[in-house]
């Protein structure tokens, strides 16, 4: 946190809104010294304080991601606050996140990209578990992508927990939270641990193998017994994946168990053979990925380009306003009295002589020193 500074110091914000939440926006802003795009997420205090959330939940998450540093996990730089809000400038992601990039590739993803992608999402889990972390909200609209690489962001939920300890919070997306953490209402479970990020990004595996299809969602409803049971129904296999179907399913039988002892650790996630031979490989991105990491190659070189133009005339209009200020000054010491002279009747009723009308006016200028 600058000392005596402001993120408008460092930072110049766009008018580029990428997201919003219940007290918080997120824009887009570029870096004064490198010229280069930040995310900064604005934290509306008051919103805040009405809605429920506690100063210390807020510097929980600032702490936790000040206690990582990990290339999928997304980058905090900075952060700043004022008597109305706290600006929390972090890593610039410019390909959205992945559930909107699977949406729109109508969740057709081949093998090798399915499992590197599984690879990434593990290994940013592992990373936070290694520092005492359990992130509870693990699901694709939370991996956010930049040149093709997935980052770990939204640590709203996240926590630091030690392994073994139990937490009872009940917090997260149903739709991803694990049996022991839906089982909390009831009073049948003593709560949860680091095995539920492994549950949650196991039914994004599920997704990322099945066409998109979640393992307890249907017709946007969650199926609570097949959840509870860790049924899965993972459908006709697409493309390339059935090749692999064997050891991918497998794979994510073993992330989604709802036995918590039974469930696979993240470390042998990691371990597991199918990650170990296409999820570390380093493949060339498909056409449509990489003619859009051109183009938004290309987009942000013109972006900043206008930026430090729009920087440039905000520069003069201001020097512009700091000169008309300090004339303005100088002409408050000068006072113009008007002294009339009174005209006879006919010319004051005359409209045509206006040469005697103005020579009928004597001005005196007096200065004050």
């Amino acid at each position: 946190m600058g000392l005596g500074q402001s993120v408008e110091d460092l930072y110049f914000q766009q008018k580029v809104k990428l997201g919003h939440g219940g007290f918080g926006t997120v824009w887009r802003a570029i870096d004064r010294k490198t010229n280069h795009f930040v995310a900064v997420k604005e934290i509306d205090k008051l919103k805040a304080y009405w809605q429920g959330a506690k100063r210390s939940e807020i510097q929980m998450e600032i702490s936790i991601l000040q206690a990582c540093d990990h290339t999928n996990i997304t980058h905090l730089y900075n952060y700043f606050e004022d008597s109305s809000s706290i600006s929390i400038v972090m890593e610039y992601c410019d390909g959205g996140d992945l559930d909107d990039k699977l949406k729109e590739r109508g969740w057709k993803v081949p093998e090798e990209q399915a499992a590197r992608w599984m690879h990434q999402i593990c290994s940013a889990i592992r990373h936070l578990h290694e520092r005492d972390i359990c992130h509870r909200d693990i699901k694709p609209g939370n991996f956010m992508l930049s040149a093709g690489i997935l980052k770990l962001s939204d640590f709203g939920f996240a926590r630091f927990l030690k392994r073994g300890v139990l937490c009872t919070e009940n917090i997260g997306t149903p739709a991803f939270m694990a049996p022991e953490q839906q089982l909390l209402k009831s009073g049948s479970s003593p709560g949860y641990g680091h095995p539920v990020d492994v549950w949650a990004a196991g039914c994004t595996l599920h997704m990322l193998i099945s066409g998109g299809r979640h393992p307890f969602v249907s017709k946007g409803k969650l199926d609570l017994p097949s959840l509870l049971d860790g049924h899965l129904d993972f459908g006709l296999m697409f493309g390339d994946l059935m090749s692999s179907e064997t050891s991918a399913r497998s794979l994510c039988r073993r992330m989604v168990c709802p036995v918590v002892k039974s469930r696979l650790s993240i470390e042998e996630t990691l371990m597991d053979p199918w990650l170990q031979i296409h999820g570390q490989q380093v493949d060339p991105l498909p056409e449509d990925m990489v003619f859009q990491g051109n183009a938004t190659q290309k987009y942000q070189q013109l972006q900043q380009q206008l930026l430090l133009a729009e920087k440039q005339l905000k520069e003069a209009e201001e020097r512009e306003l700091s000169l008309k200020s300090r004339l303005q000054r100088q002409d408050d010491s000068v006072v113009l009295i008007s002294v009339p002279i009174t005209l006879p009747e006919c010319m004051n009723r005359c409209t045509s002589c206006t040469s005697l009308a103005r020579s009928s006016e004597r001005l005196e200028r007096v200065k004050y020193r």
